[in-house]
């Protein structure tokens, strides 16, 4: 077991953004990894922040961009975690978002390293690395077998670099 058990986050936000086949992740290394990985742009949603504020907060820390219009919900999971140092249920929001600007990373928490557009299968292969991350949804959008605002739902269970992801469940077509 864990030294210290923490809170699981209880809503985070995340951007797909596409551009010319490429989608665009951020490399982001937290105190205790190993590695750094590739992920999609975003983060936790303060104590009463509206989801489209933090993705717009994010966004602009993470890689420099900024939201153009309103971001449209891609999905959302909800995750059950009883891991050694992680215990409880959060939600991650996608929302499928247009952006301006060029890419300049100034993550004020120091864990984003850079930010780049990766090609679509490389982005997707990255993302399939990523212990806690199941593909599966973003997947489905993305060859348009799923609808915009399906919820999904999965478990991660056991310990940090040997977590068991339960097979991820649809559990309704429409969005929060």
């Amino acid at each position: 077991m864990a030294e210290e058990q923490i809170a699981a986050i209880p809503r985070t936000v995340s951007a797909l953004i596409e551009r010319d086949g490429a989608v665009l992740l951020v490399q982001e290394q937290a105190p205790g990894d190993l590695e750094p990985t590739w992920m999609l742009p975003g983060g936790r949603v303060e104590d009463g922040e509206p989801p489209e504020a933090a993705l717009r907060r994010e966004l602009a820390e993470e890689t420099g961009l900024r939201l153009v219009s309103l971001p449209r919900l891609a999905f959302s999971v909800t995750i059950s975690a009883m891991l050694d140092d992680l215990v409880g249920e959060w939600e991650a929001l996608t929302y499928v978002c247009e952006v301006d600007g060029a890419l300049a990373p100034a993550d004020p928490d120091g864990l984003i390293l850079s930010a780049a557009w990766v090609a679509r299968d490389e982005a997707l292969a990255s993302l399939e690395a990523v212990e806690w991350y199941d593909s599966a949804p973003l997947r489905a959008f993305l060859a348009g077998t799923s609808p915009s605002g399906s919820r999904y739902r999965y478990a991660l269970t056991g310990r940090r670099g040997a977590a068991t992801r339960s097979v991820v469940e649809l559990v309704g077509p429409n969005g929060t």
